[in-house]
């Protein structure tokens, strides 16, 4: 194969990066209450009824402890969360949604099934399998 006709590698990398954050982007602009990304993602995390301790909470976003930490406490300052001793642990605190927080979440769910399907058009199951496994494996491969 000659130079001229080789093919160039995929940019996995920009894209990928470029995509994210033009989606998160688009999330934000029409985002229920002007949550941002992070805090779209903290309420669909939590379970609409019951909450979740902080370390698990930690451990579905992602995130270290002091950035839940401190994305709970701006939430439960605008009246989304909030966070109260865990009865079976003293040393946790569980974190769940008040009913304003729920009626945000059900919107914020209502917004990201419309940005999921826009993300599908044009692509058969199949295709969509096979993007939903490859962002799976670089979860898995690069988690911490």
């Amino acid at each position: 194969m000659t130079r001229s006709t080789q093919r160039r590698p995929p940019r996995l990398v920009y894209l990928l990066t470029t995509a994210q954050r033009r989606l998160e982007a688009a999330i934000e602009r029409d985002a229920p209450d002007g949550l941002t990304v992070s805090r779209i993602g903290l309420l669909l995390a939590l379970p609409p009824e019951g909450g979740l301790r902080m370390s698990a909470l930690a451990r579905e976003l992602d995130l270290g402890a002091p950035a839940v930490s401190g994305l709970v406490d701006r939430m439960s300052s605008s009246g989304l969360v909030r966070r109260t001793p865990d009865a079976a642990d003293r040393r946790s605190f569980l974190v769940a949604l008040t009913d304003r927080g729920r009626a945000v979440r059900a919107r914020a769910v209502a917004r990201t099934k419309e940005v999921n399907d826009a993300l599908c058009q044009g692509f058969s199951e199949e295709e969509i399998a096979v993007v939903e496994r490859w962002l799976e494996s670089v979860r898995r491969r690069y988690a911490p």
